[in-house]
């Protein structure tokens, strides 16, 4: 080591090389030959580690982009580099040791080698000209010149294949796969006489055929040739009338070629629109729209209209009608031309001064009628729910089934679930004689003569008032208004009081008030109620003070109410306090805390003619209860010298 010290400090360059070449276990190859030198050693080895894999992918970024995304041979990779690519053997060293011959292209790599590709695996050098494999792309212009120059992008196999030369693939090109495929007499159109330009295939206008014919056809009568010609061939022998607009179906087919076509049809195409163009019109021009809503080509007598395309669908009991049921005949004048100046001769002309006929002529006349219920029906409830029946009444029966009310809510459930119509709804006191007119626009329909109705009771059904009192009695006259349901239940048998609560009156019954029977309280008394003079029982207007019910065993003497002392619970007093207890502090004390309610309060007369009451309203003077042994000599304040 000191020798090579010695001979760096001597001749730096030159000691580094022979250094080198001590140190070195061999040449790097020619790919690394840049790196060669004891002081490059760190770009590839890491100080007493070795190689580095982070130092080889920090040169060799396409292979590290690889490991990244996991694709080709590199995919499995992951950090180790010299246990495949080996460095100092030898200039000529081989680094990427791999089988070229038997290297499986498609797997590895994506990109097959087939057809006229696959002899190109011998030589890899053929594509990859560099070093790196990983240079090369996929696409075809990497390698082949564009003849197209890129009129047709870049995905060159939509029409080629590696099965045959790229020159011959217009020879089996599947022109199906386009736009424009190619079938009768295109199929053997040779490619140049669309494509004049072999090297633009892109923009070739087909949408028209006079794009390439020349249309012998003026001026053009149709807009499209497909009408009468196809690619089998350019000559028309027989016209499809089902690819024109107007087909001829039915009993249009036999009609010969010239009874519409008075002109030839190249110059002058019949309007075809409407029915009216060719055939009369029996009706006058009573429909707007045209013949075949109601006839087809079959046979013009067995045309059959579908009424649902009207305002009056014919359904159930509608349906079976004859047309003339609603629809009558009505009676006109045709002016036809007289014979020499006289009327034509036939049932029901009329002479007329300038020498024509006017013959009368009968039709059935579809318009202007109702379509309302009542047009034809009688209304027996004589308008009251308005005109619109179908609210209630269908087709099928005329008849209500099951009606259920607009606003159905607990008025309709219970005791009322089960009534009939007429319990609620009461007919008058006479019936109605119920007959119908059928009118119409027409003169006939307006003279029809009336029908006569089955005589069906008029109720009064708007009229009907849903309040209890106005099918029930009220028990209780008036004392309670007209919500009877406040109290009574429909579920509950002949509507019997379920559940009253008298905590939501004024006198919540409470302790010895709630056993109480109705009775007790309520008595039944004849007097005027809200609704009048009755006899019932008394509900509404009661008093609720105690003395209402109960005797004053106190005489009037005490002014506050009684619950100030008593409550419902048991009506006795367990002890009482007085309500001046506190001003009179210092009285009671001693003997008097312990006195006896009778001992200071002593049955008395308080009113003449009623019996002795207790006396509440008491003096508190000492003589009031006891004797003035001094007879006053020392005055009326005894508690002065005396204490009890």
């Amino acid at each position: 080591m000191v020798i090579a010290a010695l001979a760096c400090t001597a001749a730096p360059r030159e000691a580094y090389g022979q250094l080198g070449a001590l140190v070195s276990p061999g040449r790097l190859s020619r790919a690394h030959a840049s790196l060669e030198g004891i002081t490059r050693c760190l770009t590839c080895h890491a100080a007493g580690q070795g190689v580095s894999a982070d130092k080889c992918l920090t040169c060799h970024k396409p292979v590290a982009d690889r490991i990244a995304q996991k694709r080709g041979i590199h995919r499995n990779v992951t950090t180790d580099c010299v246990s495949c690519h080996v460095e100092h053997a030898g200039v000529d060293a081989e680094l990427r040791p791999f089988d070229q011959r038997g290297f499986d292209h498609r797997a590895q790599t994506g990109f097959p080698l087939d057809g006229l590709h696959a002899p190109l695996t011998a030589t890899c050098d053929s594509c990859h000209k560099s070093r790196s494999f990983l240079s090369v792309t996929t696409s075809c212009a990497s390698c082949h010149a564009d003849s197209h120059k890129g009129t047709l992008g870049t995905r060159c196999e939509t029409c080629h294949t590696t099965s045959i030369k790229f020159t011959e693939s217009r020879l089996r090109f599947d022109h199906s796969r386009t736009a424009f495929p190619l079938t009768g007499s295109h199929a053997r159109v040779t490619c140049t006489s669309c494509h004049v330009d072999t090297r633009t295939y892109n923009g070739v206008q087909f949408a028209s055929c006079a794009n390439c014919h020349t249309d012998p056809h003026q001026p053009r009568s149709v807009a499209s040739c497909a009408s009468c010609h196809n690619t089998q061939a350019w000559r028309t022998t027989r016209v499809d009338h089902s690819r024109t607009a107007f087909p001829l179906l039915g009993r249009h087919a036999t009609v010969e070629c010239a009874k519409c076509h008075v002109q030839p049809a190249m110059k002058v195409a019949p309007r075809a629109g409407t029915c009216a163009t060719c055939h009369t019109d029996p009706h006058r021009g009573s429909f707007k729209q045209d013949c075949k809503a109601c006839h087809d080509e079959s046979g013009w007598q067995k045309g059959v209209f579908d009424h649902s395309t009207t305002r009056f669908p014919l359904v159930d009991r509608h349906a079976p009608l004859a047309c003339v049921s609603c629809h009558k005949t009505a009676v006109g004048t045709t002016v036809v031309p007289a014979r020499g100046g006289r009327p034509a001769p036939g049932r029901g002309a009329i002479a007329t001064a300038r020498g024509v006929a006017a013959a009368r002529t009968t039709a059935t006349d579809f318009r202007g009628l109702r379509i309302e219920c009542v047009s034809c029906h009688t209304d027996v409830h004589e308008n009251e729910l308005g005109a619109r029946c179908e609210t209630c009444h269908t087709a099928r029966s005329f008849e209500v089934p099951s009606f259920r009310h607009a606003r159905q809510r607990a008025f309709f459930d219970g005791q009322h679930r089960a009534l009939r119509c007429v319990d609620c709804h009461k007919p008058p006191a006479t019936s109605l004689t119920a007959t119908s007119t059928r009118t119409g626009s027409t003169p006939a329909a307006r003279t029809t003569p009336a029908i006569p109705s089955p005589r069906i009771p008029h109720v009064g059904l708007a009229r009907t008032s849903d309040t209890c009192v106005s099918c029930h009695q009220d028990a209780h006259a008036g004392q309670f208004g007209t919500r009877c349901e406040t109290c009574h239940s429909l579920d509950a048998p002949k509507f019997a009081v379920t559940s009253f609560a008298h905590e939501r009156t004024r006198f919540p019954l409470m302790g010895k008030h709630a056993p109480l029977a109705c009775s007790v309280c309520h008595k039944v008394e004849t007097r005027s109620f809200p609704a009048g003079v009755a006899t019932t029982r008394r509900y509404s207007g009661l008093a609720i003070e105690c003395a209402s019910c109960h005797q004053d065993p106190h005489g009037g003497q005490l002014d506050q109410g009684c619950q100030t002392c008593h409550s419902a619970e048991s009506f006795t007093i367990g002890r009482y306090t007085h309500l001046n207890a506190s001003s009179l502090r210092a009285f009671f004390v001693g003997e008097h805390l312990s006195a006896s309610c009778t001992a200071c309060h002593k049955p008395a007369i308080v009113r003449t003619g009623l019996p002795a009451v207790t006396t509440y309203r008491t003096s508190t003077t000492c003589t009031n209860c006891h004797t003035d042994v001094h007879r006053g000599a020392l005055g009326p304040r005894c508690e002065t010298c005396h204490k009890p």
